[in-house]
């Protein structure tokens, strides 16, 4: 009894993807004849993505999330690959992985964005595949591109899909991470990309005072998603701005009006956006 049904269940699904696979099969036949007759020398560089854009159409038009997924994955990495290595237009290497990459990135946004259309659900997953390698593109883009810029967008990139995640289910717990890995990465970046500055104290105090401003934004913003002030994160907030500050000022002592009208800017501006979120946050309870 329980191997009839398993041939059923077998011979039910074969049935389902049999035109698929017979429409693969005509299109990759086609294509290799075609490729033959005429020398394009690039028609069978592109069949996976002939071949992917096939399963994306049948899986778009039957809303199955086992196509869809598949699909755009292999869209991705099969335009990917004929960039890289079709003879039609001839580019920098670099100009090259920018638009191989980039592509790619492009899917996984695709891929979060028709899940979210078609099935209702955010594939948050597919956001920080693309955010990351969207970041890794753009670096591929910059003519000097250092290990700087590589952390500075890779965690600006994975900051964002947190702060994204933390505000669309209303949960500090996904915020936290997303304001941390932003600040950190933008601290690094800024700190030690000018070459011209040579001063490690100085350097070292930028990194600090930008780490301080992550913790301190969680209890800026705390209020507004959970109706309550997170009082702790002012403790590694404070302990970094107070070291960082020290470490600016006693690395060039000439900084330190400028760094305490920077400061009095900036909280200034933060003041001004928690006024503005809380407000909305009063709307929205």
């Amino acid at each position: 009894m329980i191997n009839n049904e398993i041939k059923h269940q077998s011979k039910h699904s074969w049935e389902q993807f049999a035109p698929l696979i017979g429409v693969v099969l005509v299109v990759t036949g086609l294509l290799f004849l075609l490729d033959q007759r005429i020398k394009t020398n690039w028609l069978s560089l592109a069949l996976p993505v002939f071949i992917s854009l096939i399963l994306l159409g049948w899986g778009i038009l039957s809303k199955r999330r086992l196509l869809i997924i598949p699909g755009f994955i292999m869209f991705g990495l099969s335009s990917a690959f004929f960039i890289m290595f079709q003879k039609l237009i001839y580019y920098k290497t670099f100009t090259l992985l920018f638009a191989a990459i980039g592509i790619f990135s492009f899917s996984w946004l695709l891929l979060f964005v028709s899940l979210a259309v078609i099935k209702k659900s955010l594939a948050w997953w597919a956001l920080f595949v693309s955010t990351i390698s969207g970041a890794v593109s753009i670096n591929f883009f910059i003519e000097r591109p250092t290990v700087l810029t590589y952390v500075f967008y890779i965690s600006l990139a994975i900051g964002i899909v947190f702060l994204l995640w933390g505000i669309r289910k209303r949960a500090i717990g996904l915020l936290i991470p997303g304001l941390l890995v932003s600040t950190i990465g933008a601290g690094v970046f800024f700190a030690w990309n000018e070459p011209a500055t040579q001063n490690g104290l100085q350097q070292t105090g930028t990194m600090l005072v930008w780490f301080a401003l992550g913790w301190i934004l969680i209890t800026v913003i705390s209020k507004i998603f959970s109706h309550k002030f997170t009082w702790w994160p002012l403790i590694p907030g404070g302990v970094f701005s107070m070291v960082g500050a020290g470490l600016y000022i006693g690395g060039n002592p000439d900084n330190a009006l400028g760094f305490f009208q920077n400061t009095g800017s900036i909280g200034l501006i933060m003041f001004g956006v928690y006024l503005i979120l809380l407000k909305y946050g009063m709307k929205n309870k």
